[in-house]
């Protein structure tokens, strides 16, 4: 079932569907998402983003760690080393504790995290730079918001099997 623009843009959206959204030429897309992920704002899972009342909000994306671990810091999102197909981002992360317990001395680990992309952001940073996000945003241009969000999750569905 496909959704209509306004729908999609209330959705936390996978590296793969946001770049084709972004533009027909990936490694553009990719170039793009990429500077846009080193000045995002982290908005903690399983949360929603407040709507941007001031239009410098930057891209807001959600990383979400292992199970049993927590992000330090943001200095690995200088220079993110993202996986585009799994929807991830390397970073460093310690093993979560209770705020109840003396934090220990523990050895800071690279990991992999789940990140996504606010889909509202997409449209408001992104959508009259070029034709897919333009159809994307108006919903009535040469493609249609239904037929981009079908031809990510197609995208998606071809990399996870399902």
């Amino acid at each position: 079932m496909a959704l209509t623009a306004e729908q999609h843009s209330e959705t936390w959206l996978q590296l793969s569907e946001a770049t084709v959204l972004i533009d027909h030429d990936q490694q553009k897309a990719r170039q793009r998402l990429e500077r846009a992920i080193k000045k995002a704002w982290l908005v903690p899972p399983p949360g929603l983003p407040q709507p941007p009342l001031d239009p410098n909000v930057p891209l807001r994306i959600q990383v979400t760690p292992p199970a049993g671990l927590r992000i330090d810091g943001r200095a690995w999102l200088d220079n993110p080393v993202l996986d585009w197909e799994a929807s991830e981002v390397e970073c460093v992360c310690k093993p979560w504790t209770p705020a109840r317990e003396a934090p220990t001395s523990t050895a800071e680990t690279q990991c992999r995290a789940r990140v996504e992309v606010w889909g509202g952001d997409l449209v408001r940073l992104w959508g009259g730079n070029n034709s897919a996000s333009h159809a994307f945003a108006q919903g009535n241009d040469t493609e249609t918001a239904g037929e981009r969000w079908a031809e990510a999750r197609h995208f998606s569905d071809e990399i996870y099997g399902y």
